[in-house]
């Protein structure tokens, strides 16, 4: 969902949009290795996640015809939410900002099964 937003046409200047091929991926792509844990065999999966994503794909069917995910590639996943989130509250020049969104997100949630 977060892909899908990060790359989707805003209102106003169409220049600023992220394009996945050339902007959006390469550059989550190029910062995991920030993080020590980021085993580097993993960036080839996580890499097609991000694509089915910027596709539209459902990403966890994607994911899934491939087998059971290995903790390596999970904590690989996990790096690679971390920095979607960093670069979306970069984009918007708001800090916390998707995590107060997904706090909504949660809380409405909780109140419509009430």
């Amino acid at each position: 969902v977060l892909t899908g937003y990060l790359i989707a046409e805003q209102p106003g200047d169409s220049k600023d949009r992220l394009d996945p091929l050339s902007d959006l991926i390469p550059a989550v792509i190029r910062r995991l290795p920030a993080f020590e844990k980021a085993d580097p065999e993993q960036v080839p999966m996580v890499t097609g996640v991000l694509m089915a994503a910027a596709m539209g794909m459902d990403t966890v069917v994607w994911r899934d015809r491939f087998g059971q995910i290995p903790p390596e590639e999970a904590l690989a996943h996990s790096f690679v939410l971390w920095l979607l989130a960093d670069l979306f509250d970069s984009l918007i020049e708001k800090p916390g900002a998707i995590d107060q969104l997904m706090r909504e997100a949660f809380k409405s949630m909780a109140t419509e099964g009430h």
